[in-house]
C-alpha cells in the first residue's frame, strides 16, 4: 500500500499578516509563539511560548492550540480542536490578531492608522484604549522607582569597594589606590548604561514597554500598531524624550489635551501607550 503523497506546493499559497509583517504559510508545520523555536514569533507577553501550530494535512491548512494560556480564536470563535483554515480568516493569539490571505493578494500601500485598527483586523494588536494622564504619570513614577533601585546593582562592585575602606579595613591596610578606583568606577558605569538601554530602549523595541508601563497593563504600540516598535523608533521616543525633558515636562501637558493621550515624544516617535486588552475571551469589537 503506497503511503499518502504530501500535499503540492501549490497547495501551500497562503500567508498569514500581522498588519504590515507578513508570514508566508509554505512549510509543512508553523509554530506560533514566543519562543525562539517558532517559525512565526510573536513578542507580545498574551501570546503563550508555544501558543499555536498552523498545519497542512493532505492540502488543507489546520489550525491547532497548543494549551495556550489566553486562547487562540478562529473568525471569533475559540479554537478548542483543529480547525480548518482558509483565505479571508481571522486568527487571534492572545491578543494580536492575524488576517489568512492569499500569497497573491495585493498589499495595501497605506499604513493602518488608529481608527482604521478598530474596524480593520489586519492591524495586529486588538484596538486599546489609550492611557490617560495619571495612568501615563504613575507609569512614570513606578519606573523612576524600579530604575533607581535597579542602578544601584552596577554599582555595587564600588559602593562594595568604598563600604570596605570605610568600615571593614584596619587602619594598617593600604587602601585600593586612586587609579583602581577609577577603574572600578569606569566598569560601573558601564554596567550602568547597559541596565539603562536594556531597561528603556530593549523594553520599547521588543517587550511593548518598560518595567513600569508593563506593571500597570500598559502597552507601547507604534503608528502602525505594532508590538514590537522596534529599535529605530525606540531611539526616536529617547530623543522625544529628552526634548520633552528640555521642557521641563511641558510635553505630557499634551496628553490631557489630545484624543489619542500622546505626549510630546510619542508625536515624535510616532508611538503611542494604550491599555493592554482585558478581556480576550472574545472578538474585540469597535468602541
Amino acid at each position: 500500500m503506497n503511503a499518502a503523497a504530501p500535499p503540492h506546493s501549490e497547495n501551500r499559497h497562503v500567508r498569514l499578516r500581522f498588519g504590515h509583517e507578513v508570514y508566508p504559510l509554505d512549510q509543512p508545520r508553523a509554530v506560533v509563539g514566543r519562543s525562539r523555536s517558532c517559525e512565526i514569533r510573536l513578542k507580545e507577553d498574551t501570546v503563550s511560548r508555544l501558543h499555536a501550530a498552523l498545519v497542512w494535512r493532505d492540502g488543507v491548512l489546520i489550525l491547532e492550540d497548543l494549551g495556550s494560556s489566553n486562547g487562540t480564536w478562529l473568525n471569533g470563535e475559540s479554537v478548542k480542536e483543529p480547525r480548518v483554515v482558509s483565505p479571508g480568516d481571522e486568527i487571534r493569539f492572545g491578543a494580536l490578531r492575524a488576517a489568512v490571505e492569499a500569497a497573491d493578494q495585493a498589499v495595501p500601500d497605506t499604513p493602518y492608522s488608529l481608527s482604521d485598527a478598530a474596524y480593520d483586523y489586519t492591524a495586529g494588536i486588538i484596538p486599546a484604549r489609550p492611557a490617560g494622564t495619571l495612568w501615563r504619570l504613575a507609569s512614570v513614577l513606578l519606573d523612576w522607582l524600579i530604575f533607581s533601585i535597579g542602578s544601584l546593582v552596577p554599582f555595587a562592585p564600588l559602593l562594595a569597594t568604598m563600604g570596605a575602606e570605610r568600615y571593614i579595613f584596619s587602619p594598617d591596610v593600604i587602601p585600593p589606590s586612586a587609579q583602581t578606583k577609577s577603574l572600578i568606577a569606569m566598569g560601573c558605569g558601564a554596567l550602568w548604561l547597559l541596565y539603562a538601554w536594556y531597561y528603556v530602549i530593549h523594553g520599547w523595541a521588543r517587550r511593548g514597554g518598560t518595567p513600569g508601563l508593563r506593571l500597570l497593563g500598559l502597552r507601547l504600540i507604534d503608528w502602525r500598531q505594532r508590538i514590537p516598535i522596534g529599535y529605530s523608533r525606540a531611539w526616536l521616543r529617547l530623543a522625544g524624550g529628552l526634548v520633552t525633558a528640555l521642557t521641563l515636562g511641558l510635553g505630557y501637558l499634551l496628553v490631557p489635551l489630545r484624543g489619542d493621550r500622546k505626549a510630546l515624544h510619542d508625536l515624535l516617535a510616532g508611538t503611542l501607550v494604550v491599555h493592554r486588552p482585558r478581556s480576550l475571551g472574545g472578538p474585540a469589537r469597535p468602541a
